[in-house]
């Protein structure tokens, strides 16, 4: 009998040390670490306002103490075929950008999560996050959404055939997926487009962890409308939000056009932004008015470059993106200044 256990024994040990030497740390994952961004489809019902099948793409940042879990970001594209022109306007014929308009139109909407492994293999719920004060919180709800991976994909990427469930909200698509081969899945011209572009071009996207200092602007080129200073100095960050004396002529109406939220539009003061999450900041209010306080309350800050082509073409324009969890299309998007590079302090 005791040698029947000890071979129990030792045949567990066995299999422990061969599961540990396989996937020590994302058992929930199959193995895989799945920090990144990757894109993909949201599948709507027909009568959807905009495309019913819109790009998407999923960032994902690993939690620094909590094994297999992960900050996430759905970021759903504008109809990349209406921002086009002035997305390639800014950055090859900036001239003609005066003419057809200045880019500020890239993000639909951008929905913040924390993605935690449940115990099915391979599955993890996505819980709504919000702010308490100056913490970031996730919402613990009965019916989350779920990230079901493809266990047998045949790629090197981990979400190639996986899928997003939705969870009866509105304006939630029916799924979002991951494309495969062969899967028998409408992409949509959409998807099709945004993949072409980044792949032939060489193009990134990316969610950046690090607080970028420097002059951001409030559409995508408009190199004479700084409206908001990044600043870093030691351990601590400054924004300062300021009108711009070059645009007091514009008329009200005008003005809040130029913007990608017009909520933008007459922000002014000083904030100290405090990063309660890695990658994820709040903006304390140092000197500033009551309406702009009210507009920054309750948002987070987040650094993406949705376009990242830093690789290919040198090009490093950082959009700092200001989301209210709670209303995913109302968010605040400023552009960093294409001279600025990789987070340089402003002047």
């Amino acid at each position: 009998m005791k040698l029947i256990l000890a071979m129990l024994v030792a045949g567990l040990l066995v299999s422990c040390s061969t599961f540990n030497k396989f996937s020590p740390r994302y058992p929930a994952s199959y193995g895989k670490d799945l920090s990144g961004s990757y894109l993909g489809v949201a599948d709507y019902k027909f009568g959807h306002r905009g495309p019913n099948n819109a790009a998407t793409r999923l960032y994902l940042h690993e939690i620094e103490g909590e094994q297999g879990s992960y900050y996430a970001l759905i970021h759903e594209y504008v109809n990349l075929l209406n921002m086009m022109p002035e997305y390639v306007a800014a950055s090859k014929a900036p001239a003609l950008n005066k003419i057809i308009g200045y880019l500020k139109k890239i993000t639909k909407k951008l929905e913040v999560y924390k993605m935690v492994p449940t115990k099915n293999i391979g599955e993890f719920h996505f819980y709504p996050v919000k702010v308490e004060g100056e913490k970031i919180v996730s919402i613990k709800i009965e019916k989350p959404r779920k990230l079901i991976l493809k266990k047998e994909n045949g790629s090197e990427s981990p979400l190639i055939g996986a899928v997003i469930t939705s969870n009866g909200k509105k304006k939630q698509p029916k799924e979002i997926f991951f494309p495969m081969e062969k899967d028998k899945k409408y992409n949509g011209i959409q998807y099709t487009l945004a993949n072409f572009v980044y792949k032939k071009i060489g193009l990134d996207s990316t969610w950046r962890k690090e607080f970028l200092p420097g002059p951001y602007l409030s559409a995508y080129g408009r190199l004479d409308d700084v409206v908001l200073d990044l600043k870093s100095d030691k351990s601590q960050h400054f924004g300062n939000f300021k009108l711009n004396p070059k645009m007091a002529k514009k008329s009200k109406r005008r003005r809040r056009r130029m913007f990608t939220n017009k909520k933008s539009a007459f922000l002014n003061g000083k904030f100290e932004a405090i990063e309660p999450q890695d990658g994820m900041f709040l903006f304390r209010p140092v000197e500033a008015d009551k309406g702009t306080i009210s507009v920054l309350s309750g948002r987070i800050g987040l650094f993406v470059d949705i376009f990242d082509a830093t690789e290919v073409l040198n090009q490093d324009v950082v959009e700092l993106i200001l989301v209210d969890p709670a209303k995913p299309e109302d968010f605040l998007m400023y552009y960093e200044h294409p001279e600025n590079g990789e987070g340089q302090t402003a002047e």
